[in-house]
């Protein structure tokens, strides 16, 4: 006899994957699920129904319009973070557990089964538990294809007309068929687990009402507790190096490590990692061959920075040094004394090496982590034989059972010049992964484990500065943590001699000095108020080093640290003046640049107010100013001076805050007008700008003053226009309803601009 009622089962699909975030495959993961459903015997129980790109508003909408009994949410989690659903821009919108369990609580009457699809959800699923009887979440990252599987198992033993536990143990199942190593990151969370617990609380002195209040439930700190402890227990390591593998600081940036997980795995697997310094390559090629570890296989990890020179500049003397450490690495008896003998060239001793003893010592796979082979790109006569040799032994290991046992992991920070033949380079084939920055979600996942309070704004403020650069968050987040300066100070000093990135910046300058041209390149690049094309290879070098990124075909600074501490250490040469030159200057001008955010407002309707009653308008624009100085100061921004009608504001350290105080402003001022009346009402349009302008005496000056004042008349009656300086700054730092107006011809501006109308 079925369990199931004659009224079919709904099972809401809730899908997200804002725009700032990895993309994963959600449409494959939905049809896949729907065919199972189809083909079952039990189809008629059941009705799919899908809601994609979901807000928070529109999540609760679904639940209350089709009042499913199976909620499946399929997309990003950041632990305590929350969820990632999406905002109106299709922007990362992220709702936390005890947001998920009152929604849920409210819908216990027919929601039996909730299924969290998303990394780190455990969190959000042991709240809803308490609620819902079945509750699936994941206890760490999970890759695109292991919750794929699991859905689809999950589904296909539903359908059958089995009971949700016996789904959840064959979704485990389904991954572990499908050859993936994730099936214990889904976990079951039943309310029935939380009864004893409930129990007790009730029986001391909360109420029920004071429990539900509560920001987190007691199993979840204790949780919490065990994954990631106060700083004041965890011994927090100097941000230098790899993040070690028992380290709870190492941020997972899906679907990037799952896929190396799963590629290792297989026959003759070669992954290749880029990415600038100090992005985590070691840290990641590590977890990888710890994985192999896990798998049984034998590892071997070697770094060519401890290579002596000497090595570098012989094929033959590289190769042995290479054969060498692999066979320390392993713990095996050096051998190569029997191996390089006779006439044969050191490429094929060394291949006998592999073939008659490293991979045929033991049955099990051997997997190579090659660390920092950027060193032999400068030597290409020896980079053409070392790295043909490993494109030449990665071909053998599609046909040869030996060479299916050899696993190689090849990590690099630039860009591959020598003149490798295209069937001899490693560098085009195997998995390719170029690391990322941070996004918002896993530097507030980083925030978190660090134990530290602060506040969106707070990180909005910290990843102006320094972006999503894995050492540089790691570094700010130790020094505040450490309690030795405050995130306040910090982000005032960070450009500074003075400031915790004194030598990683020192570095950077020193190899730009040695090098001119880059110098000068540079230097366009963060003088430029927007996004600038340059030559290809000395956009790649300064990718390298991680000083840029790419926005299309053009490049702008990685992140406000780089742009204000080469923008002073970098200046444009000075040309030579005459001594009476010089003289009549200093005596005549005072000019100080600064790089900051303009805001220009003004009034609209002032001239028709003032012909009717001109004492009146003056009244309402002074009454008016003072609602925005207020609003002003508690953004840190400064009203440089007042211009008739207008104000000229300057934000010297965040763009971001100045976006939130115009938006602020216009609100506030949109909420005042309606309890007046329309006489007393002025309309404001403001325009933002993020560039250079100068101190002049006492006036300010610069492109920067007057692009923003073109902005101001572009921008509607209550409106907010910005450049697109400044929207680059913004876009991933703030929840905004932006309009893009596309390219602008403005007065005095010699070129287009592109601008976006900013909605308050």
């Amino acid at each position: 006899m079925s369990i199931y009622p004659l009224k079919k089962k709904t099972i809401l699909f809730l899908a997200a994957n804002p725009k700032n975030t990895t993309h994963v495959d959600l449409q494959k993961e939905a049809k896949e699920i729907a065919e199972g459903l189809q083909r079952s015997k039990k189809a008629d129980k059941f009705q799919l129904e899908q809601q994609w790109a979901v807000t928070p508003r529109e999540m609760q909408r679904a639940v209350l319009d089709y009042k499913p009994e199976i909620v499946h949410f399929s997309g990003h989690g950041a632990g305590e973070g929350g969820l990632a659903l999406e905002d109106g821009m299709g922007q990362i919108k992220l709702v936390n557990a005890k947001a998920l369990a009152a929604l849920f609580e409210a819908f216990n009457e027919y929601v039996e089964c909730v299924i969290l699809n998303a990394c780190y959800s455990e969190v959000q699923a042991a709240a809803i538990a308490r609620h819902i009887p079945y509750v699936i979440g994941m206890k760490q990252t999970v890759g695109d294809n292991a919750a794929r599987e699991f859905a689809v198992g999950f589904y296909d033993t539903l359908a059958a007309g089995e009971s949700i536990e016996f789904a959840y143990k064959l979704g485990c199942v389904s991954i572990s068929m499908a050859g993936i190593p994730e099936e214990l990151t889904p976990v079951l969370k039943k309310k029935s687990d939380f009864s004893e617990l409930d129990a007790a609380e009730r029986s001391g002195d909360a109420s029920v009402g004071d429990i539900v209040e509560e920001p987190s439930p007691v199993v979840e700190n204790a949780r919490f507790l065990i994954v990631a402890p106060p700083v004041s227990l965890l011994n927090l390591d100097n941000p230098e190096g790899s993040v070690s593998l028992d380290s709870p600081l190492y941020i997972d940036r899906p679907p990037i490590e799952s896929e190396c997980y799963e590629t290792i795995v297989k026959p003759a697997a070669l992954i290749r990692v880029k990415a600038p310094r100090q992005m985590g390559k070691t840290s990641l090629v590590q977890r990888i061959l710890d994985h192999g570890k896990e798998q049984g296989y034998q590892t071997a990890y070697l770094n060519f920075q401890s290579a002596d020179g000497s090595s570098l500049t012989n094929i033959d003397e590289l190769l042995q040094w290479f054969c060498g450490e692999i066979t320390n690495e392993l713990n095996l008896e050096d051998r190569l004394g029997e191996y390089w003998k006779g006439v044969l060239g050191s490429k094929n001793k060394s291949t006998k090496y592999f073939q008659r003893y490293l991979l045929s010592d033991s049955e099990r796979p051997v997997v190579l982590g090659l660390d920092e082979v950027d060193r032999i790109f400068e030597h290409s006569e020896i980079a053409t034989d070392f790295f043909g040799l490993l494109r030449a032994w990665h071909e053998r290991g599609k046909n040869e059972p030996i060479w299916k046992k050899l696993r190689l992991v090849i990590s690099h920070s630039q860009e591959v010049y020598i003149p490798l033949n295209i069937n001899q380079s490693p560098f085009n084939v195997g998995l390719p992964i170029e690391l990322p920055e941070l996004n918002q979600i896993q530097v507030t996942d980083l925030v978190n484990r660090h134990r530290l309070n602060l506040s969106n704004q707070e990180i909005c403020d910290l990843m102006e500065m320094v972006g999503g650069h894995p050492y540089l968050v790691r570094v700010a987040l130790y020094q505040v943590a450490k309690g030795r300066i405050t995130l306040e100070r910090l982000l005032k000093v960070a450009p500074t001699e003075e400031g915790p990135y004194y030598d990683h910046l020192r570095r950077h300058l020193v190899n730009l000095e040695k090098d001119t041209e880059l110098a000068a390149t540079i230097r366009q690049v963060i003088n430029s108020e927007k996004p600038v094309e340059i030559k290809t290879g000395e956009a790649f070098k300064l990718r390298s080093m991680g000083l840029i990124k790419f926005q299309g075909n053009a490049v702008m600074p990685l992140c406000g640290l780089y742009r204000q501490y080469f923008r002073h250490r970098l200046a444009s040469p000075q040309p030579n003046i005459t001594a009476v030159q010089q003289t009549n200057n200093q005596s005549s001008l005072n000019l100080e640049s600064n790089l900051g955010t303009i805001i220009f407002s003004d009034v609209v309707n002032s001239t028709a107010l003032s012909a009717a009653n001109q004492k009146l308008t003056l009244e309402l624009v002074n009454r008016d100013f003072r609602i925005i100085r207020d609003i002003c100061d508690r953004y840190q921004g400064k009203v440089l001076k007042e211009m008739g009608d207008g104000l000229l504001i300057f934000f010297p350290e965040s763009a971001v805050k100045a976006v939130a105080c115009a938006l602020e402003i216009q609100r506030s001022l949109a909420e005042a007008a309606t309890t007046l009346p329309a006489s007393h009402v002025l309309q404001h349009r403001i325009g933002i700008h993020l560039g250079e302008i100068f101190f002049f005496n006492n006036d300010i000056r610069g492109t920067g003053v007057n692009l923003a004042a073109r902005l101001e008349g572009k921008a509607e009656p209550g409106g907010i226009c910005i450049s697109e300086t400044v929207y680059q700054v913004v876009r991933t730092h703030s929840d905004l309803n932006v309009i893009d107006l596309g390219l602008q011809e403005l007065k005095g501006i010699p070129e287009p601009v592109r601008l976006y109308k900013l909605i308050p």
